[in-house]
């Protein structure tokens, strides 16, 4: 998945879109449980579709895409949670490796906020995994992790050099010294091979992607003394992974993500405070959904699972009722979803954050461009 996905699914309006977002099991005792839970979302879309006034033939052939999911997934190694999109020009199915809330929704359109949070996990990455023989590089994306294998990488250590022993007669005192200059030397040539391979890794490092590296500790701590990238490096994992040990590397990768994801959003949640201070930044969904309407949204921040039903005049909807309001009103099944698109077509950034870090502001907040 890529933002590119994102913004399709953003653009399918005035159709009727299925959200299905499912909570599943990855273990094999609770995986046994997930057939009937996407049953009973299927069966929930079905029941929405039937109550609902779009178009027969439209209702007819999503149906049928309905029809299709038992094949589609059948295979399918599941994670925390699955969803599912569906519309007469799309039928989407994303695997979501985090816990995730049952979501079936019918609306004109799609439910995306689980994908642009699962989106910010999936900035693309380096990690370097050190030991004493060889430097291994790989390049990352959220649990994807594979090994750049070609005339750079992987680079192995040589001991180009022969020891001149000392002689049967010298005294223990030479040996002392053979020993101690032999470590030194190896030292000095372990340092060596680091250097050249973090050199070599400049063909890699030209722009901003975050560099993780593992490795025990001397050879973390020798990599982070002499690296020119010290400042990339996004997190450190311990370990001796010299093995062909790519899968516990991806997930101990994976951790260092969320903490990094989990750090920035802490910075974005305080330049938010300090915005309010300048008067650029608004809270609550009416205020949020007036600025974002009026094209003033530059970063909305919203609870992950927040939804709340809003109303408005279909003549003007500039203005968002969170009761229903006398005279014609336009019902809006969920305002958080809409105004997350109206900043995206806006060229506005958004930012899914867990619940309950938005309390303070009615669970939903933006800064403001002016």
């Amino acid at each position: 998945m890529n933002t590119s996905d994102i913004d399709m699914m953003l653009a399918e309006k005035g159709n009727p879109c299925i959200s299905m977002i499912i909570p599943t099991a990855r273990l094999t005792r609770e995986r046994m449980e997930n057939p009937q839970l996407i049953e009973r979302a299927v069966l929930r879309a079905r029941q929405l579709l039937a109550n609902s006034t779009w178009p027969n033939e439209k209702i007819v052939a999503m149906n049928g895409t309905l029809d299709s999911i038992r094949d589609r997934i059948g295979y399918i190694r599941f994670q925390e949670g699955l969803a599912i999109f569906i519309s007469p020009n799309v039928f989407k199915i994303e695997l979501l490796p985090f816990p995730v809330k049952e979501k079936v929704m019918l609306g004109k359109n799609f439910e995306v906020r689980d994908l642009i949070y699962f989106s910010q996990f999936l900035k693309p990455y380096y990690l370097v995994a050190l030991s004493k023989k060889r430097v291994r590089l790989f390049k990352g994306s959220g649990h994807d992790l594979q090994e750049i294998i070609n005339d750079d990488f992987p680079k192995q250590y040589v001991e180009e050099y022969e020891y001149a022993m000392p002689s049967i007669g010298s005294s223990s005192g030479a040996l002392k010294d053979f020993e101690r200059d032999k470590s030194i030397l190896q030292e000095t040539r372990q340092k060596s091979f680091l250097k050249q391979a973090d050199d070599t890794l400049k063909k890699y490092m030209k722009d901003d992607t975050p560099l993780f590296v593992a490795g025990v500790g001397e050879e973390l701590a020798n990599f982070s003394h002499l690296s020119h990238h010290v400042k990339k490096i996004a997190g450190k994992i311990a370990g001796n992974y010299d093995v062909d040990a790519v899968h516990p590397l991806a997930e101990s990768a994976w951790e260092q993500i969320k903490k990094m994801i989990k750090t920035s959003q802490d910075e974005l949640l305080l330049r938010l405070q300090e915005n309010f201070g300048k008067q650029l930044a608004v809270d609550g969904m009416r205020n949020v959904w007036k600025a974002a309407k009026e094209g003033k949204g530059l970063t909305l921040l919203l609870e992950k699972d927040y939804q709340v039903t809003g109303y408005c005049d279909p003549l003007n909807d500039s203005h968002l009722y969170l009761t229903r309001p006398p005279g014609k009103y336009e019902a809006i099944m969920d305002a958080a979803d809409e105004v997350i698109s109206v900043v995206k077509e806006k060229g506005g950034n958004v930012v899914i954050v867990e619940n309950g870090q938005l309390k303070e502001y009615e669970h939903v907040a933006m800064i403001l461009r002016y």
